[in-house]
């Protein structure tokens, strides 16, 4: 009876140890997918004319893209900060981006929240937020790549919200706004608070699996 229990419920453990793996290395490539997309390191060119006071410009071609304030089109107060393409079709991303000394933050639970609109974003859109070290090492991360988070198209002012752990070794946090592809979008009251653990955090980084798997390439493919 035993024997027989075995052999009857062993295929079904395999599979399900398959499906496991199959999501790790679905969220593995996914999230290396995201990083290299868009992994928003200090600003690489010289702010310009029109960004906002307190702001810079980054990104894989940031002269692309245009950014600066719209006092036409705001969720709030009397102005939005925007990021627009240039022409029909631009490559990489651009970011408008923000840093700040991780020292006041440490050991807190840290949420960015801000309202974007979107019109005509045919790559996508996101906000997000960054905890690296003092070697610049990425120790926290997201930027809302994740397909079923992502801004597209056009949409009217929605609220967004990234939320991170920040380690007592964090020693920068950065934050903004990036659009890939063609389009516009506007952001509005950007707020950085800490919140509490009830409060999820969705950090992409460490959801990376701990150690490899398929190595051998015995399982199949998705």
């Amino acid at each position: 009876m035993a024997l027989t229990t075995y052999w009857t419920t062993r295929p079904k453990s395999r599979a399900e140890a398959r499906k496991l793996e199959a999501e790790v290395d679905r969220t593995r490539a996914e999230t290396t997918k995201i990083l290299a997309e868009v992994e928003v390191r200090r600003p690489s060119v010289a702010p310009q004319d029109t960004t906002p006071k307190g702001w810079e410009v980054s990104g894989s071609v940031p002269e692309d893209y245009e950014v600066g304030l719209d006092f036409e089109v705001f969720s709030v107060g009397r102005a939005s900060a925007f990021i627009r393409s240039r022409h029909e079709n631009p490559t990489g991303y651009a970011s408008l981006v923000q840093s700040i000394k991780a020292d006041d933050y440490h050991c807190t639970r840290l949420q960015m929240t801000a309202r974007v609109k979107a019109r005509d974003v045919v790559g996508w859109a996101g906000i997000w937020m960054r905890v690296d070290d003092a070697h610049e090492r990425t120790i926290a991360f997201d930027n809302m790549g994740k397909p079923e988070r992502r801004i597209a198209g056009t949409v009217g002012w929605r609220g967004h919200s990234v939320t991170l752990d920040i380690p007592e070794n964090g020693a920068y946090i950065s934050f903004g706004a990036v659009l890939q592809r063609a389009g516009q979008i506007w952001l509005d009251e950007v707020r950085l608070n800490v919140v509490d653990d009830s409060v999820p955090v969705t950090d992409i980084v460490s959801n990376l699996p701990r150690h490899p798997v398929n190595l051998d390439f015995e399982d199949g493919t998705y």
